[in-house]
């Protein structure tokens, strides 16, 4: 089975990117480019969304169906992000999304390579996608967006949260770790247990050089 590397950025940061773009489209998208906006983390998933869509080469060099998403609006983008779409995601649409249940929905994303711990993100960018480009889902494939519901209650939760003032200057050491943390890799469940187990390392030995 070939693996097929579909978005899982936040689709909100995806739309919010194109507006950025608006600005004025350079030459060539990477981090200088996003860097001031996101996190290392969320500029590559970013970049992994725009190469997987074919709106830029591996090289990060727009192509032309990018320009045209940037300076277009309304209907037109409509039409565009379906085009996209269909291109990008023609396995999923060989099934009746119109009618398809969850379990459906979850085999078809399962049969192209995506695995349990992507699942959800690569599911939720399409279908919110799908909602921009005003393509019809079931409501059993849209029933799933409430499972994230408690997750979204936990994190706004955690926003609320009082934490102490930040420190206004870093040690150089913290700011070390820092720029190490910034390229750490999130935790995948799908990792064999050696590669978590390295990862975990690895973080304690980061906050320990912290402490």
């Amino acid at each position: 089975m070939t693996k097929v590397a579909f978005p899982y950025v936040s689709y909100r940061t995806f739309r919010n990117f194109l507006e950025l773009l608006k600005e004025g489209l350079p030459s060539r998208i990477d981090r200088s480019v996003w860097g001031p906006r996101y996190s290392g983390t969320t500029g590559q998933q970013l970049m992994t969304a725009l190469k997987a869509l074919n709106l830029i080469n591996e090289n990060g060099t727009p192509n032309n169906s990018l320009e045209n998403l940037v300076n277009s609006n309304g209907t037109q983008r409509q039409i565009l992000i379906k085009n996209i779409l269909e291109d990008k995601y023609s396995e999923i649409f060989q099934i009746d999304l119109v009618r398809a249940t969850r379990s459906q929905f979850n085999e078809i994303f399962r049969s192209v390579g995506i695995n349990d711990g992507m699942l959800n993100k690569c599911q939720l960018f399409f279908i919110q996608a799908c909602q921009d480009a005003g393509i019809e889902l079931s409501n059993y494939i849209l029933a799933r967006r409430h499972g994230l519901s408690s997750q979204k209650k936990i994190e706004k939760t955690q926003a609320n949260k009082i934490v102490p003032p930040a420190k206004t200057k870093l040690s150089p050491n913290e700011l070390l770790i820092s720029k190490i943390l910034d390229k750490y890799p999130d935790f995948d469940p799908s990792w064999s247990p050696d590669v978590q187990k390295s990862w975990m390392e690895g973080m304690i030995k980061l906050y320990d050089g912290i402490n």
